[in-house]
């Protein structure tokens, strides 16, 4: 390629220096003692290709060396040597990089709480699939085998009931799992979605206490106002927040969560102000679920319909039949006990209720400051939006590991079913 040769032999003072542009043959000298630059045209060489105007009076491999050139909002050409405004750093959805161990799905729609490790399912909790067992198997039979024999015999109303007190069960335990419990965004979230003064104007109160905490919450625990303490507000260490009176910190899903009551892993999910309603519907509702279905259905299989039923399935001879009977009587006996602790769990949730307690203030014999009823108060607006657009970076501390890849609940279900492609 042919280049711009410069010759420096001779620059001093004396007598300067020269270069020489082969492209256009054309050699320039510089001289102090002539005073200036002069230039004077040079033989081309016989192998040059004959300069064009356009295109062609660049050499192709040059072009690979200009510099690239943009446009700015106004249309404008940029110079390199003035670049625009830096690209901003790309934003994601709050639900995508939320902090704590919450899992979103359905595109932040809902929300579930920290699994149960137990080394078993990676993505779903074993209580809360014993939960949904323990409801779904006898109400199967029930609807396979009584349902239909009771149609049959003209009793409409017990099975009607039943399939309506089935979807309340069902409606009310995919609504504990699924809803948020009443989380209480921490320092980082808030900063990040600048939520401030909305959430101040929600709860009353300035969470972040920008008036005598830092920015990055550091020692707010001492700096926290005498007004509010004396009400029963509290500093949480890891939220880096001011807290409400009867709200807490659950360990399991690593969110502040108002009116705490307890993590329950059975719904898998926190159960606090703004779920606990729907946690004692599903109690309730699968209590009466349980006395509706089971002695119905030990009825039947103690019956001569059972083996009819089953006889006019599989075409096979009732001796065959014994396994599946004491199978469905181990799990008749499973369902029983379930039944009965449910009883027990339900007596003691409206033994809280009348006292207008949690779980954790019956525990540890706290006060409730408040005097708010624990059922019939009101829910109150979710206090973060999923959907904000936030940069990740700046909802993860520093002394803190980046967020877990968020998960998608159908491609984990496919990969802990089918494996990874």
């Amino acid at each position: 390629m042919a280049a711009t040769q410069f010759n420096a032999n001779d620059a001093d003072s004396d007598h300067g220096f020269s270069f020489s542009d082969e492209r256009s043959n054309v050699k320039f000298n510089f001289s102090p003692r002539q005073g200036g630059i002069s230039s004077m045209a040079t033989s081309a060489p016989s192998n040059a290709a004959p300069s064009v105007l356009g295109k062609g009076d660049r050499d192709p491999l040059d072009l690979e060396m200009q510099p690239l050139t943009g446009v700015n909002g106004n249309g404008e050409e940029k110079s390199p040597s003035h670049p625009g405004k830096q690209a901003e750093r790309p934003k994601k959805r709050l639900y995508n990089v939320w902090p704590s161990r919450n899992k979103f799905f359905c595109r932040g729609t809902m929300m579930t709480g920290g699994e149960t490790e137990m080394g078993i399912t990676p993505n779903c909790s074993v209580p809360n699939l014993c939960v949904w067992t323990c409801i779904l198997a006898p109400c199967s039979l029930y609807f396979i085998w009584v349902f239909p024999h009771l149609w049959r015999e003209g009793c409409y109303a017990l099975p009607l009931a039943t399939l309506a007190v089935f979807l309340m069960a069902t409606g009310f335990l995919l609504a504990t799992c699924c809803s948020d419990p009443g989380i209480i965004p921490r320092r980082e979230v808030v900063i990040a979605t600048k939520t401030a003064q909305q959430l101040q104007e929600r709860l009353g109160y300035d969470l972040l206490a920008s008036d005598s905490v830092p920015l990055d919450g550091r020692g707010g625990g001492r700096n926290l106002p005498v007004e509010l303490t004396s009400r029963g507000y509290r500093w949480c260490r890891t939220c880096r927040i001011i807290r409400p009176p009867r709200s807490s910190h659950c360990p399991d899903c690593d969110n502040c969560v108002l009116r705490y009551d307890h993590h329950c892993p059975f719904v898998n999910n926190c159960v606090g102000q703004r779920n606990y309603h729907f946690f004692f519907g599903f109690v309730t509702s699968v209590l009466c679920l349980a006395m509706m279905v089971l002695p119905v259905l030990f009825w039947f299989l103690n019956s001569e319909n059972f083996e009819l039923a089953v006889d006019g399935m599989i075409h096979v001879s009732s001796g065959a039949l014994q396994p599946v009977f004491y199978a469905l009587i181990a799990l008749g006996a499973l369902v029983g006990i379930a039944t009965l602790l449910s009883f027990v769990l339900w007596v003691y949730h409206v033994f809280l209720i009348a006292t207008k307690r949690t779980t954790k203030e019956f525990r540890r014999n706290l006060s409730n400051i408040a005097e708010e009823p624990t059922l019939c108060a009101s829910r109150g607006p979710r206090l973060f939006d999923p959907w904000a657009l936030v940069d990740p970076r700046d909802v993860i501390r520093v002394d803190e590991a980046p967020p877990p890849t968020p998960n998608n609940f159908c491609t984990d279900l496919w990969s802990s079913c089918f494996g990874e492609d």
